[in-house]
């Protein structure tokens, strides 16, 4: 099944930060910090990503927050809470795919609401950073910077639109890495605070925006991320072999748009084979054997386990399959 297309409206997907459209961070509710590691990058809402300009200094968190422009009605921001000692910039933003060139490649108008607060600041001047992935290869994750166009004299503590226009039509058809960038003077201190909602990357000429059902938008990020716990299945079948030290388990998902990634909980209490009456078994280790855009296949290991059948479901609603696709 092919994709709905992304424009004439919007190129990023999942702008608004939907509530239902978190499923990378799980269970966390709402003005949760969650952690971004100073030596990788992190993933977000689903489909958006935060990183640091280089591994140094100390960490920021985000979260989801609730506060959004009155305009937006059940939309969410991506919140970016700032911490003693950070000396990188924190860079926010999302990719468009290699396929997504014909649609990017021309005259492009980003637009984003943005708060920004700080005990001592009165305004910041934060940046829109352009790049291209070096190649199309999926395993490889160099990115050039293209583009670095400055957004002047955002001010503190009230929700302020930011507009920028640029040509893209010569840029490479091997990606677009669209990215705001928050400096480390802003970010640099506990009680700092960015927000960013209702983030739109489109066609100058293309015509009014054409706001996506929320069906559609889940439809797109599930292209890239998928998260299923006990929440979202009841079992993930049957064995399709089984052998005196080890069963195998096929989990099928919507298709994706590359072989995902599969990481299983990372405690694997949560995870559980039943037998074929439904009685639950201990003692499994449980590991990835294979990976389709559509499927993987999970083992359950122990020694002597003496099932000829059974099951692999989940144990509570803690534990969950991540299927990730940007690799």
């Amino acid at each position: 099944m092919n994709p709905p297309a992304l424009t004439p409206g919007n190129l990023l997907i999942n702008g608004r930060f939907l509530p239902a459209l978190w499923s990378r961070l799980g269970e966390t509710p709402p003005g949760t910090a969650v952690r971004c590691p100073i030596w990788a990058q992190s993933f977000a809402a689903d489909r958006w990503h935060a990183r640091y300009s280089a591994p140094i200094g100390t960490e920021v968190t985000q979260a989801r927050s609730d506060l959004a422009p009155d305009a937006l009605p059940g939309a969410c921001s991506l919140e970016i809470a700032g911490n003693d000692g950070v000396t990188a910039e924190v860079i926010v933003g999302q990719n468009l795919e290699a396929d997504e060139a014909v649609n990017y490649r021309g005259a492009l108008r980003f637009s984003a609401w943005l708060w920004v607060e700080h005990p001592e600041l009165s305004s910041c001047e934060p940046a829109l950073v352009i790049g291209n992935p070096r190649t199309t290869d999926l395993f490889d994750a160099t990115v050039e910077e293209v583009a670095r166009l400055a957004i002047k004299s955002v001010p503190t503590r009230r929700w302020h639109r930011v507009e920028l226009a640029f040509d893209a039509a010569a840029f490479r058809s091997t990606g677009l890495r669209i990215e705001l960038a928050l400096s480390a003077a802003l970010l640099g201190h506990p009680a700092a605070r960015a927000r960013l909602a209702d983030v739109t990357l489109t066609r100058i000429h293309s015509g009014p925006i054409n706001e996506r059902p929320v069906a559609i938008e889940s439809f797109l990020a599930r292209r890239f991320f998928q998260r299923h716990d006990g929440r979202s299945i009841n079992s993930i079948g049957r064995a399709l072999t089984c052998n005196p030290h080890e069963m195998h388990f096929q989990f099928s998902f919507p298709e994706m748009r590359a072989y995902p990634a599969c990481t299983l909980t990372q405690d694997n209490a949560e995870l559980c084979v039943f037998s074929g009456d439904g009685e639950p078994q201990s003692g499994f280790a449980y590991d990835v054997t294979y990976g389709s855009r559509t499927s993987v296949v999970i083992r359950a290991t122990k020694l002597r386990h003496q099932l000829r059948d059974g099951y692999l479901s989940f144990r509570g609603y803690r534990g969950a399959i991540l299927l990730d696709a940007e690799l």
